[in-house]
C-alpha cells in the first residue's frame, strides 16, 4: 500500500513539473520559421537593392512590405497548422503557449520595423545581428515554459548575435550566420530535443555543443571559401593604359593615386556646390574588376584575396561632427573611419 502511494506521489510530481513546462514547439513550426527565415536572410539583400529602389524611402517601404508579407504568411500558416495538430490529438492550446506566440509575433514585428527604420536612422550593419538576437529571445521565451534545452538554445542564439557585434564580424559573415541560425538552428534544436534526455545535464551540454558546432562553427568556417567572389577572368591592366571596353577588365590603381570624392548632400540647412570634391589619396594599391567599363563590385587590396562590395568588408562610420568658429569663419570638422575589416585586424 505504501509503495502504491509512493508511485502515485511520483506521478503527481511528474504531472506538476510537466504543467510548469507545458509548452511544446511543434515540428512544423520549427521547419516553417527556420526555412523561411533562413531564405529571407540569404536572398533579401539581392531582392531589395539600390538598383531596383534608388530612393532610401522607397527601399525602406519595399523591405517592409517584403518582410511583412513572408513573416505574416508564415505566422498565419503556423497558427493554423498548430491548431489543427492540437485538434487531431484531442488537445487544447495551453494559455502560456498562446501568450508566448503573441510575444513571438511582436518580436518579429519589431524586427521588420527595425530593419526598415535603419534606412532612415542608420545602423544597417547590425541588421542581421538584430534578427539573431530577436530569434534568440523568442526561443528563450518558449524554453521558459518548455524543455530547459530549448531555453539554453535561446540563450546561445542571443549570445551569437551579441558576439557577432562585439567582434565586429563582417556584414556578409553575419548574414550567413543569421541564415544558419534560422535554417539549421531551429530544425536541429527540435531534432536534438527528441534525441537527448533533457533531465541529464551532461547530455544537455553535449546537445548544446553539437548545436553550436553545426549552426555557428561549420557555416563560419565554410562561408569564406563557399561564398567568396570568383577571380575575374582577365589580366590586370595598369590605370595609365586603361581604356573602357566590353566584357570584364581588371584595372590596377596604384598607391598615391589621387581620387576625387564627390559628395551629394541633402539638407535644408546646407548646400554643396556640384563641382566641389574632396581630394583623397590612396594608401594601398587596389585592383578593381569592371564590366563594360564600369566597376561591377569585385576588388582586391594589396594583392590579397578578391572580395565583393556585398560582403560588407568595407565600412564607413562618421563618429564626430563638430561645428566651430575659426578666424571669424564658421567651420564644421568631422571625423570619419573608412576601413576594411581585414586591414583593421592587421593594423594596416
Amino acid at each position: 500500500m505504501a509503495h502504491q502511494s509512493s508511485e502515485q506521489l511520483t506521478s503527481i510530481h511528474a504531472m506538476l513539473i510537466a504543467g510548469h513546462r507545458s509548452v511544446r514547439i511543434q515540428r512544423h513550426s520549427l521547419l516553417l520559421w527556420g526555412i523561411v527565415g533562413g531564405v529571407l536572410c540569404a536572398v533579401t539583400g539581392s531582392v531589395v537593392t539600390t538598383e531596383r529602389f534608388p530612393e532610401p524611402q522607397v527601399q525602406a517601404f519595399a523591405l517592409f512590405a517584403w518582410l511583412a508579407f513572408w513573416i505574416g504568411t508564415v505566422g498565419v500558416l503556423d497558427y493554423v497548422l498548430t491548431r489543427r495538430a492540437k485538434r487531431e490529438s484531442d488537445e487544447t492550446l495551453p494559455f502560456a503557449q498562446t501568450q508566448i506566440t503573441r510575444a513571438w509575433w511582436m518580436l518579429f514585428g519589431m524586427g521588420v520595423l527595425g530593419s526598415s527604420a535603419m534606412f532612415f536612422y542608420g545602423g544597417g550593419a547590425m541588421i542581421y545581428a538584430l534578427w539573431i538576437v530577436l530569434l534568440g529571445l523568442g526561443v528563450y521565451l518558449f524554453g521558459l515554459f518548455s524543455q530547459a534545452f530549448i531555453e539554453w538554445i535561446g540563450m546561445a542564439t542571443i549570445l551569437l548575435g551579441i558576439v557577432g557585434l562585439a567582434t565586429a564580424l563582417p556584414f556578409g559573415m553575419t548574414r550567413w550566420l543569421a541564415a544558419s541560425v534560422f535554417a539549421l538552428g531551429l530544425p536541429l534544436a527540435g531534432w536534438l530535443r527528441s534525441r537527448f534526455n533533457d533531465n541529464r545535464i551532461l547530455q544537455r551540454w553535449a546537445a548544446l555543443g553539437i548545436w553550436l558546432i553545426v549552426v555557428a562553427g561549420i557555416p563560419l568556417f565554410l562561408a569564406t571559401p563557399l561564398f567568396a567572389p570568383g577571380v575575374p577572368a582577365a589580366s590586370v591592366i595598369p590605370l595609365a593604359r586603361f581604356h573602357p571596353a566590353a566584357g570584364v577588365q581588371v584595372v590596377n590603381i596604384p598607391a598615391e593615386t589621387r581620387i576625387a570624392f564627390h559628395l551629394t548632400l541633402n539638407s535644408r540647412l546646407l548646400t554643396l556646390p556640384p563641382d566641389q570634391n574632396l581630394p583623397l589619396i590612396l594608401t594601398h594599391p587596389v585592383d578593381i574588376a569592371l564590366r563594360d567599363g564600369q566597376p561591377e563590385g569585385r576588388y582586391r587590396i594589396d594583392g590579397e584575396k578578391w572580395a565583393s562590395i556585398r560582403d560588407g568588408l568595407l565600412f564607413l562610420r562618421i563618429d564626430q561632427f563638430i561645428p566651430a568658429i575659426e578666424h571669424g569663419q564658421p567651420v564644421i570638422r568631422a571625423h570619419a573611419v573608412f576601413n576594411v575589416h581585414s586591414m583593421q585586424k592587421t593594423g594596416q
